[in-house]
């Protein structure tokens, strides 16, 4: 009898040994799962819903608001968020910033209008136009443009001249980004396009672009001219030059630049959507060289010791999972990534959620 207890006793604790072993082996195991897990960040209900329209920048506040949504937001920095008082009046439907004012395109599709915002009045005043279906605005240095459906396959390009949104001569395809150099104006549309003033206002293509549908322009710090085209980062120098580069990502037209010190602009910052069954969306990130554009390989935000943010896992189980429409940096740092459908997110204490 006392043999068997001892036997008993031997199996029982070469039985505990194996379990013991085991979930060990498996807790080892599954380390990175819970790992990843545990860098999940709990979502937040955004205060600008849905998909946001683009992040104008008006000195150091930027506005911002719901497509289709009523109202505009203001941030400004430390003191936060605002509602402007007063409305545009109908559903907004884009923001725009040139020089010193606000624009807001509002109305319904087929029949839109352009208001700009009087900040010592008050009031929103409206920019006349002969052109009832306009979908697009963009600022660039002191001047609106903005771009209008004619037909079914015919658009305008227009621009504020004195007061009214007048007809350019010269370009094609739908409105699609404006940027200054400091010195001349680019328009995108279905090639790239300078801005003529001369007496009688028009676009001259750039060499090279011919035919390109581009999604989105930004000026870089050195003056150089870059933009997304499907899945193609192009750029144009002072010097005349046009260069084309395929990526191999799928760009949605977000562009922005970024530093850790406001003056100080390291990166590029490029909106990205996966197909349609891909969880893989956000942005990537592109080096540059003192403000130029030098080693052409994207960067994975939170995988490289220069990126926008710290931790990988944290950005793919969060903003990697939505497609990335704009981009924009704050004066005080504060990076925002307007999304399709989930809102505007912020990257704060170190970690992307919806701006609450």
């Amino acid at each position: 009898m006392n043999m068997m207890w001892a036997v008993f006793k031997r199996v029982r604790l070469v039985c505990r040994s194996m379990l013991l072993g085991g979930l060990l082996f498996c807790s080892c195991n599954q380390d990175p799962i819970f790992y990843g897990i545990s860098l999940e960040v709990e979502p937040v209900d955004p205060r600008i819903v849905g998909m946001p329209t683009h992040i104008a920048a008006v000195g150091s506040s930027l506005y911002v608001a719901s497509k289709f949504g009523p109202a505009i937001h203001c941030y400004e920095g430390a003191s936060g968020w605002k509602e402007l008082p007063k409305r545009p009046g109908g559903p907004i439907l884009e923001l725009a910033a040139a020089g010193t004012t606000l624009y807001a395109l509002t109305g319904e599709p087929g029949s839109t209008r352009v208001s700009a915002w009087d900040d010592a009045s008050g009031e929103w005043r409206e920019i006349p136009s002969d052109y009832g279906n306009i979908q697009s605005i963009y600022g660039a240095g002191q001047r609106l443009f903005a771009g209008a459906m004619i037909n079914t396959d015919t658009f305008a390009m227009l621009y504020d001249s004195g007061g009214s949104l007048e007809r350019l001569s010269g370009g094609r395809g739908f409105l699609q980004g404006a940027v200054f150099d400091g010195s001349d104006y680019y328009l995108a549309g279905t090639g790239l396009y300078t801005f003529v003033e001369g007496s009688v206002p028009s676009l001259n293509l750039v060499e090279g672009s011919e035919g390109l549908p581009i999604a989105g322009l930004i000026t870089l710090t050195d003056k150089t001219i870059a933009g997304v085209s499907g899945q193609s980062l192009f750029s144009f120098t002072a010097a005349g030059n046009f260069t084309q580069h395929d990526m191999g990502v799928s760009f949605t037209g977000a562009l922005a630049l970024w530093g850790k010190e406001a003056e100080d602009k390291t990166l590029l910052l490029l909106g990205i959507q996966g197909s349609s069954t891909s969880t893989t969306h956000g942005y990537r990130e592109l080096l540059l060289n003192k403000g130029s554009l030098g080693d052409m390989s994207l960067k994975i935000p939170g995988n490289h010791t220069e990126s926008s943010i710290s931790n990988f896992d944290k950005y793919n189980s969060s903003l990697g999972k939505h497609p990335v429409l704009v981009l924009s940096q704050a004066p005080d740092g504060v990076l925002f990534a307007g999304t399709t459908k989930n809102g505007l997110w912020s990257y704060r204490n170190e970690q992307w959620n919806a701006e609450s």
